[in-house]
This record gives structure tokens, sequence and C-alpha cells, in this order.
């Protein structure tokens, strides 16, 4: 892990922590409840997804604190509960470890604050907490705004190349994964489920994944700024830069 990420066990009530200790000292459950953020006035939004994403205001810190759950047929039924198949193996601890290797690689993906489960039997529920991207918006609320120009684009396809040359796959590569902040730097963000892998054959399918976002949110939403030259224009910038 390096000398500036420490995990902790305590395996008496079933808690298990992973964090950066130059972000936080002690983790502890109460910093992963949102009532125990919510009675402090330390909120500052939220925002939807398979479940609610919370955002803190913390000693100066903006986090951001994700609670783990499931999508599909299985998440009506199991929601937020994981079969336990190891620590390291757990969806959180995953994620914490995969954003601090992207980051030592200069990545520009969101800081690992600290990420727990808590596991009872066979079975764990998780959190993680990161730090927010400061001055920032997904490409679906800028688009419905107003359009990216080329180079953007060229940016955005640029780190993708970036994420694949680290061997990354994102699971989830939609737009409203990918972020832009005020300096025009293209963020990627929420990689549950997403890991190192072997070889090139799966990285199109990140690039296909979100073209058919593209395509999607542009059929549902009735201003949406985007066109099929601008697609190009992020090819170009991904081609430019991936590693073959």
């Amino acid at each position: 892990m390096g000398n500036m990420t420490t995990m902790r066990r305590d395996i008496g009530a079933g808690h298990h922590f992973i964090f950066d200790n130059t972000l936080v000292s002690q983790p502890n459950t109460e910093m992963f409840s949102p009532e125990f953020w919510q009675l402090q006035n330390k909120i500052t939004g939220q925002a939807k997804g398979r479940g609610t994403t919370i955002f803190i205001e913390h000693e100066g810190q903006q986090w951001v604190l994700r609670h783990f759950m499931r999508g599909g047929l299985v998440g009506k039924v199991l929601s937020d509960q994981y079969f336990f198949n190891g620590i390291e193996h757990s969806r959180p601890f995953e994620e914490f470890t995969l954003l601090e290797y992207m980051r030592a690689e200069g990545l520009l993906v969101p800081t690992p604050v600290a990420a727990r489960i808590h596991r009872r039997g066979l079975i764990y529920r998780g959190d993680i907490i990161t730090l927010n991207i400061p001055n920032s918006q997904d490409l679906h609320q800028v688009l419905c705004q107003q359009p990216l120009s080329k180079g953007e684009w060229y940016e955005v396809g640029r780190a993708l190349a970036r994420m694949h040359n680290c061997q990354v796959y994102h699971h989830d590569a939609n737009i409203r994964n990918i972020m832009i902040d005020s300096d025009k730097q293209i963020w990627l963000i929420d990689f549950d489920r997403c890991s190192k892998r072997q070889g090139d054959s799966w990285k199109q399918s990140n690039l296909d994944r979100l073209l058919r976002s593209l395509h999607k949110e542009r059929a549902k939403n009735p201003v949406f700024h985007w066109k099929e030259d601008d697609w190009t224009a992020c090819l170009d910038g991904y081609k430019e830069l991936v590693k073959r």
C-alpha cells in the first residue's frame, strides 16, 4: 500500500477499514453514516444514482460518501448486501486500492480518503469516501447546457487513453462518470467493479459504452449538445495517446 496508507481491522465488531492516514487519522463507523453528518449539519449536497451519494464538508475538506448498492435484478433482492470473499476482495477495498494506484500513475481520478466494510457472517455492506473534485460537472450536466469544444472532446479521448495505458478497465464508462473542471481538465470517476486487466481486447468495449450513453442521452433529452463529429475528435485524442 505504501507508507501513506494504513489498514485497520476491527475483527470483534466486524468492521474493516482502509484509509489514507494523511487525510484521516482514525476511521470510525460514524464517518460512514449520513445520519451522523446530518446531525452535525455537515452535508452540503447529494446526488442520486443506484443509491444516494452524500457531499460533506469536514475540517476544510470536501468529502464524497457513497454507500455500495447493487443494480439490476439482483439489487432488487440484495440491495446493498455482498457475499464476503476476503477483505481485500471486497468492492470498497478494491476501489480504494485501484484509485490509489491510478493517482500514483498521475491519472485524474478522485483521491480516496477511506473505505470500510461491515461483515456479518458471509455477507458484508460497504462504503467509500473520496475527496470531491472542486468546480466540476459531469458531461451529462454540461452537454444539457452547452457543447464541448473539439479540443475538449479531444481531451476526453486522451483521458480514456491514459486510463487504458495503465491497463484499467472501467465497468461503466458513461458520460455521467466523466467530469470536467473549471480548468477544462477531464476526470474519470466511479470505479466500483473496475479493475486492472491484461491485454487490449477489452478496451474497445469502454469506448462503445461511452458512445452508447451519448446516443441514449441525446434521444432522451430535448436539449443535448452533441454531434457525431464530436465523437471523431474524442477518438482522435484517444488514438493519439493510447499505447498499442
